[in-house]
């Protein structure tokens, strides 16, 4: 084993060698901390809630801890407390009951002080135990045969209460680094979950599956160009970027860098779903146009047909006119918005858009209109339930153009250009394409 855990572990046996004593202690001190605290918070509305306490004989003990006169303060209590519970008025004149009084302010004075004395002794011995959890916790680990560290931030606290030296510090994380590593390597801890189900496995079996493309002497360069332009896909740009993270990928897995490999895994995975996306709009540019756009129903009626027959007129021509452009497009697009496995395409050039996305086969499902206003955000909430069961049932969904032709029929976009009113045009979006 290296030489500085082994003066690491020496340093720490002595002090966690009382731990389970400590343990015992702590938990019981815990309970009486808890009884002097519920009973200050009612002593604090009433000396009756006091006497009232249902533990009566913690009370008691706590008057023994006093160390004098406790036989005469005890009698004292129990006389009081008979007294104080009197609701007899002309008890209530008597100048014991007063006396009373005065004893239970007395009283609750010396029980606050006992708390507070309570409360010190236990953080500061909770606090001790915390520590002492820690030093055992890594103790117990780097005596193992076979050491792997999870929680990197954890570990680096644990260093610090060891209170060892720079040089020690430093040869013991070169050594975890090195332990991680050789436990990754031999496929251990392996099914280690870093985020929604991604686990160390699936990233290995990845490499894998793209060794051809890992070269450890390749200057990693992040790679700015877009993979689309002018509606083509760059396939040079395309592989730049899929070697640069398979790259990432791989050095950051080898180093057990979890937070860099889950993000740029998250970015392969993105950049995969966004290849799979243009599969799609490709094997929609080859279907006949006047046959391609199928409608999400909620009872028997599109979402589209309600909404052009319930918006002022001013909004039919653009959402006509998104629908010919949806059906004509020839350019290849990134998706606008993941959502449960599906990525969402947003038509934007009016002020109502509408909402879309590409079936495996190429048809395209137009989901609904975002109405003037609305956002991706609050359209998603007001039709989640069904956009979820169109999406999860994609492959019964009827795949002919009864529905686009009750809506498009014998329109065409010359004929929309005529009839769409500027103040539709969305501004904004306008002058962002221009930036």
């Amino acid at each position: 084993m290296n030489d500085s855990v082994l003066r690491l572990l020496a340093n720490i046996e002595p002090r966690i060698s009382k731990i389970q004593e400590n343990r015992i202690e702590i938990k019981s001190l815990s309970e009486v901390y808890k009884t002097i605290s519920e009973i200050i918070e009612l002593g604090k509305k009433s000396y009756l809630e006091i006497l009232d306490y249902y533990d009566q004989e913690f009370i008691i003990r706590c008057i023994k801890i006093h160390g004098r006169n406790t036989k005469n303060l005890i009698n004292k209590y129990k006389t009081s407390r008979y007294l104080l519970k009197n609701r007899d008025k002309n008890m209530q004149e008597l100048p014991q009951f007063k006396d009373s009084i005065l004893y239970m302010e007395s009283l609750f004075k010396y029980l606050y002080s006992l708390y507070e004395k309570i409360k010190e002794e236990y953080t500061v011995k909770s606090d001790n135990l915390k520590t002492e959890e820690i030093l055992s916790k890594y103790y117990l680990l780097l005596k193992k045969e076979s050491i792997f560290i999870e929680d990197a931030e954890e570990f680096l606290t644990f260093l610090d209460l060891a209170e060892i030296d720079l040089k020690d510090r430093y040869d013991i994380l070169v050594f975890i680094n090195n332990c991680n590593v050789k436990v990754i390597n031999k496929g251990s801890s392996l099914d280690k979950i870093l985020a929604n189900n991604i686990n160390l496995n699936q990233i290995k079996d990845m490499l894998e599956d793209n060794r051809n493309l890992i070269d450890n002497t390749l200057k990693l360069e992040k790679v700015n160009e877009n993979i689309i332009k002018d509606g083509k896909l760059n396939q040079n740009v395309l592989l730049k970027k899929r070697k640069y993270l398979i790259n990432k990928i791989s050095r950051t897995f080898e180093e057990a860098e979890y937070d860099g490999l889950l993000k740029y895994y998250l970015e392969y995975q993105k950049l995969l779903g966004y290849e799979k996306e243009f599969r799609k709009q490709k094997a929609s540019f080859k279907l006949e146009d006047t046959k391609k756009l199928i409608f999400m129903e909620d009872n028997g009626e599109s979402l589209v047909k309600h909404y052009l027959d319930t918006t002022s007129i001013e909004y039919k021509s653009p959402i006509l006119k998104n629908l010919l452009d949806i059906e004509s497009e020839r350019d290849l697009q990134i998706p606008d918005y993941p959502y449960n496995g599906t990525y969402l395409y947003i038509k934007k050039e009016f002020v109502v858009k509408t909402v879309y996305t590409y079936l495996d086969n190429g048809y395209v499902l137009v989901l609904g209109v975002m109405d003037k206003g609305e956002n991706l955000k609050t359209f998603l909430n007001k039709n989640d339930k069904l956009i979820t069961r169109t999406l999860l049932n994609r492959n019964k969904l009827s795949l002919d153009n009864t529905e686009r032709d009750n809506i498009l029929r014998n329109i065409k976009p010359e004929d929309l250009v005529l009839t769409i009113d500027l103040n539709t045009l969305d501004i904004e979006m306008e002058d962002k394409d221009a930036r």
